[in-house]
């Protein structure tokens, strides 16, 4: 019997020992887990200390934002916003990196000095023989001076003079209405160039319901002098059975006449941009073409297809004739033209 209490006795002296040895670990890994916030906590379990947390990497500083490209004289592009500095990081590096990106935002105040807009050709463009918008003539009366020639007329029944109803750019435009002869029209004197374009903005105001039925009335003319209207070049409307099919025309006279009918028919009211081609061989024959809104139109002469407008007789074409001319019957409704121009390259129509 005193041998069984003393076994059962060292057994519960062994027992409470194991128990004292197994608390003791426990407190040494409730260290371990103070060691780091970012760090594993200490092991629960086991005995063993937890190990120490380590701390967060630094965030990596964001890259500097890039400067807008500055806004161009004319209108250019508003330069983009700067990139913004890198924010992946760990708590202490993220706002360095912030900090440093915001310099970005400087290329959104600069790119703004830009303004948006279409520049238009107006009266500066290259290769020019002569120019007017009519802006700096004289309001309500007939233009005199810069490219324009004194003539000889000696009528009064007509219109020929700047006026501010209708423009295509600015606030003026030259109107006219029942020019009588050559001599009455404005002439600009080209030159003997021998290739050329001629860019022009027409209107044709409202009128009868039968105004482009008209025989042949034009917007502008070129001819050798300022009195001739043969041989002469003529570019307007024709609108009787004399041109098949009726509308737009491109006239070219002189020895015989070269009537190009387009077919395009124009509407009252609203602005058209006229361009002639001009080219004059070294014989003097000529070969013309009319752009219609930049379009280049065919032709039909007399009954047969053609490209272009070719008069064989010779000719120097060497006045611009502005102001517009009724063939064989009266055309009683104005006729608007703004932004002449006369170069030796195409001048477009903006």
């Amino acid at each position: 019997m005193r041998l069984i209490d003393r076994r059962a006795y060292g057994i519960l002296t062994a027992s409470l020992l194991l128990c004292a040895c197994a608390g003791g670990g426990g407190s040494n890994g409730a260290a371990g887990t103070s060691g780091g916030a970012a760090g594993g906590s200490g092991g629960t379990s086991s005995g063993a200390a937890g190990n120490p947390g380590s701390a967060g990497n630094p965030g990596v500083a964001g890259n500097p934002g890039v400067a807008g490209n500055a806004g161009g004289a004319s209108g250019g592009n508003a330069g983009g916003a700067g990139s913004s500095g890198g924010s992946t990081a760990g708590s202490a590096g993220a706002t360095g990196g912030t900090s440093t990106g915001a310099g970005g935002s400087g290329g959104s105040s600069a790119g703004a000095g830009g303004s948006g807009g279409t520049t238009t050709v107006g009266c500066n463009f290259p290769g020019k023989i002569m120019c007017d918008d009519f802006e700096s003539d004289s309001l309500g009366a007939k233009p005199t001076g810069g490219p324009w020639a004194t003539s000889q007329c000696s009528a009064t029944n007509f219109t020929l003079k700047v006026d501010d109803t209708q423009h295509k750019s600015g606030a003026r435009a030259l109107v006219s209405q029942g020019v009588p002869y050559g001599d009455c029209m404005l002439h600009a004197d080209l030159g003997t160039v021998s290739d050329f374009w001629v860019r022009a903005q027409v209107r044709w105001a409202a009128g009868a319901a039968n105004q482009f039925t008209a025989h042949e009335v034009s917007a502008f003319e070129l001819t050798p002098t300022m009195s001739t209207d043969d041989p002469g070049m003529r570019i307007g409307f024709r609108g009787d059975s004399s041109c098949q099919p009726t509308g737009a025309e491109l006239n070219i006279t002189g020895g015989e006449e070269k009537t190009g009918c387009t077919g395009f028919q124009f509407q009252a009211d609203t602005w058209y941009c006229l361009e002639v081609h001009v080219v004059r061989d070294t014989a003097n024959s000529t070969t013309a073409e009319l752009y219609i809104d930049s379009k280049d139109q065919s032709y039909n002469i007399h009954g047969t297809n053609f490209d272009t407008v070719v008069n064989p007789n010779p000719a120097v074409w060497r006045y611009l004739r502005l102001g517009t001319r009724s063939y064989s019957n009266a055309y009683p409704s104005n006729v608007y033209v703004d932004d002449i121009a006369v170069g030796t390259q195409r001048i477009g129509c903006n």
